[in-house]
């Protein structure tokens, strides 16, 4: 038996929406959130929404609409259509909205800053640092310095207790470099991140083969990012950042 053209025109508008998912997926995870942060940061839950509309929601009500000659067809998949784009932006624009921006070396561990985590005073205070101008691709590694200045360390200790920390306040970001020697002596071996995860050791061990980077040179960081916490992969020679893991980085 020959499928139904309702069956037909379902499974193309499948077809593409799928399609559409795949791409805004693969957008998503290399340009905004790489590695694991998508899911430290909840993000599946948006995409998934993003995924149902175009996979589920849309063929199904063009199954439900699509009558070979029906008056107003046209109408209603153009309806169809624009419902799933809307919901499509809708879901894209929340992402964006709420994407990691900033990775920074803070004392002995790194913090994810996402688009927002800035409050209207510490912008302020800014004025014109470049880390106010939000990269747009994919977060960027920098730096944080306490100040030297004791009123300026008095309020940043004052506030701390509130939940507003030094990644919170633009003013003190530094470029990467300016830390490195900082990131190289707090790095901790890969034999603790082996303790720390003990049923990852496979994929631990593996980690130098995959980094083309010496057992005995690359080590780990915590790095505070939301619903859970990652490991940040450097190399222990020079301070550069190889990369971002799911592994457990403390007790």
């Amino acid at each position: 038996m020959r499928p139904s053209s309702r069956v037909q025109a379902a499974a193309l508008h499948l077809a593409i929406g799928a399609v559409v998912a795949l791409l805004a997926y693969a957008g998503v995870r290399l340009g905004w959130y790489p590695g694991a942060l998508f899911e430290a940061t909840s993000s599946a839950k948006p995409m998934a929404l993003v995924a149902a509309v175009l996979i589920l929601a849309g063929p199904l009500a063009t199954f439900a609409v699509y009558v070979p000659g029906k008056r107003g067809l046209l109408f209603d998949l153009v309806v169809i259509g624009l419902l799933q784009v809307a919901a499509l932006a809708f879901g894209l624009w929340t992402l964006f909205d709420a994407r990691p921006v900033y990775v920074v070396f803070v004392k002995d561990r790194f913090e994810l800053v996402r688009n927002g985590d800035f409050p209207a005073s510490e912008v302020a205070r800014a004025g014109t640092s470049p880390y106010l101008t939000l990269p747009v691709t994919g977060p960027v590694f920098a730096g944080a310095k306490l100040p030297r200045e004791r009123v300026e360390l008095e309020r940043i200790m004052f506030l701390a207790p509130t939940g507003l920390d030094l990644h919170h306040m633009p003013q003190h970001y530094v470029p990467y470099d300016a830390v490195r020697a900082d990131v190289k002596s707090r790095a901790e071996r890969l034999e603790k991140l082996r303790l720390l995860n003990p049923a990852e050791r496979d994929r631990i061990e593996a980690l130098p083969r995959e980094n083309g980077v010496p057992g005995e040179s690359l080590g780990f960081l915590p790095m505070r990012a939301g619903e859970r916490d990652l490991a940040v992969l450097v190399d222990r020679r020079n301070g550069e950042v190889i990369g971002i893991t799911s592994f457990k980085p403390w007790e």
